[in-house]
């Protein structure tokens, strides 16, 4: 039993909101170590998972109360899709950051780098559009896997890759950016996210189901243009959402 799973447990047993002070001396009784038990709190608030209800006081959330997805992109996002939108009106792009799923992550990797996500057809223009721009160290286009090993450090760069057609997509402030059923394929997929694959992967598939609602149907259907309904779908008979 993980350190999260004794968390879980004590806080299902509290009909109210419980004190910190409390489920330290829980979590101290089972021999967990208080700065690991901290660490752990603090990742099951920040995904959603507990609820701090503030003045060291935590609750258990209902299991039917989850929350929608609302990718919100940062300034630096949306000033970087105005640039791109002048440049070229008529190209459909989604700009992101995959830090996103390092709130459904129990290891947290540092992650700094965004996805222009842009029609085939204008991804080498875009490149070397944004190239021009010089804001960031390294810029690169749909990476090889070798390449992403090489590049992709805790440096802030941007991976220019191609939109695929039909990919599960919303406007946010007129621009458009991923839906989770996207974001959760692609993760999946794709090397540029190594870092959220292996058994980390499905804590961030069971989080997600956790915490949000999902449409299955959505995420199915993008996982089979992707090539990886097989996987997703092995992916979810495992967690069992």
């Amino acid at each position: 039993m993980t350190i999260a799973d004794h968390i879980r447990q004590y806080a299902s047993t509290q009909n109210a909101p419980f004190q910190r002070a409390g489920l330290m001396q829980y979590l101290k009784s089972h021999h967990i170590a208080p700065s690991s038990a901290k660490v752990a709190l603090y990742r099951l608030a920040r995904s959603g998972q507990l609820q701090n209800e503030g003045r060291g006081l935590y609750s258990f959330p209902a299991k039917h109360a989850k929350k929608e997805f609302h990718y919100a992109p940062s300034e630096e996002e949306l000033s970087l899709a105005r640039q791109v939108r002048v440049k070229f009106p008529f190209a459909d792009f989604c700009i992101w950051k995959p830090a996103v799923l390092t709130r459904y992550m129990q290891h947290i990797p540092a992650v700094r780098f965004l996805f222009v996500d842009v029609e085939r057809d204008a991804s080498e223009s875009v490149f070397y559009f944004l190239r021009g721009l010089q804001e960031y160290k390294t810029i690169l286009l749909n990476p090889t896997e070798q390449e992403c090993e090489r590049y992709i450090t805790t440096d802030e760069l941007i991976i220019v890759r191609p939109l695929i057609k039909e990919a599960p997509v919303v406007s946010v402030h007129d621009y458009l950016v991923p839906t989770l059923e996207k974001i959760l394929v692609d993760a999946a997929c794709d090397h540029e996210l190594l870092f959220a694959q292996g058994a980390e992967l499905y804590t961030i598939y069971e989080n997600a189901f956790q915490i949000h609602d999902m449409n299955v149907r959505r995420l199915l259907r993008y996982a089979t243009r992707r090539n990886r309904k097989d996987r997703i779908t092995e992916i979810l008979n495992t967690i069992n959402p």
